[in-house]
Parts: C-alpha cells; structure tokens; sequence
C-alpha cells in the first residue's frame, strides 16, 4: 500500500502562508493607509500571528509518504510548518515490526502516529509521526495495512514455534 498527501499538504502550506501575510497587510494597512497609530492593532496583530503559529505547531501537520509492502514499512515525512523544516525518514523490516499505536487528541483533530520495531536489545519507538493533515480514511487505510502486517508476523512467529 502507498499513500501520498500531497495535494492536501499543498493547501495546507498555503493556509501557513496565506494567513500571516493577510494578518500583516490588514496590519500594516490600519497603521499606513487609515492613519491610527494606536498600537493596540499591532499588537493585536502580533498575538494573532503567534496564536496561529502556535495552533499550527501543536497540531504537527506533515507531508507524507507512506509505503507498506511484504519487505518492509517505509513513512517519510516533512513538516508543513515553515519554521520546522528538515525531513525524516522511517524504515522498518516488515518482520521485525512490532507494533503500532495512533494517539488522537485535542477532539480528534491531531492524530499521532507511534510505531515500533523488535530489535535484538528489545523493543525500539520511533519517533512520532502527525498524521494530522491525512483524511480519516487515509488514517483507516494506514491502520489496516498495518493490523495485516501485524497478523502476518504473528501468524509466521505461531508457525516458526510449533
């Protein structure tokens, strides 16, 4: 299974520049064009700015490539965000997958992807992935691959011990 959001990751890249730019023209027109030079409104500008910024951070939105295949669980993800930039990659041997947990908070709304791997030292954590810009059904789609995987994995270690 692929998956792919990058024509949501787009809008959504654009929503993170849209918004500061509108913020800061409406600002900067109150204070050049309407001639007030209370700042109260750039003020309130700024705090709208960092409320924004804020918001977006906590809900992680991600660009995402996702593969899962017979040999192996591939999730390469880069932030949305323009202040957070670089890119990460995670690569697991399908029979060395463990486990999965996807964590959604603040109303559902940000949805956080945990995956673990066996590993001989014992049982390793990545990192967590947002998974907050993918659709619901992409968010299933990712949840069944990886329960199929899951199952395969358990089916094999029920067969290797008998």
């Amino acid at each position: 299974m692929k998956l792919d959001n990058s024509k949501r990751a787009i809008k959504i890249r654009l929503v993170y520049m849209l918004i500061p730019l509108l913020i800061l023209t409406a600002g900067a027109l109150v204070y050049l064009y309407f001639d007030i030079k209370d700042l109260r409104y750039m003020v309130l500008a700024f705090v709208l700015l960092l409320l924004f910024f804020l918001v977006m951070a906590i809900l992680k939105f991600y660009y995402i490539i996702y593969y899962a295949g017979p040999d192996k669980i591939v999730v390469r993800f880069k932030s949305l965000s323009p202040l957070m930039s670089p890119s990460n990659s995670i690569q697991i041997n399908s029979v060395d997958f463990a486990n999965y947990k996807i964590k959604i908070t603040l109303f559902g709304i940000k949805k956080m992807l945990y995956l673990y791997q066996q590993t001989l030292s014992g049982l390793a954590k990545y990192p967590a992935v947002g998974l907050s810009a993918l659709t619901i059904k992409e968010v299933n789609e990712i949840k069944k691959s990886l329960d199929l995987i899951l199952a395969i994995n358990k089916k094999a270690n029920g067969i290797n011990t008998k």
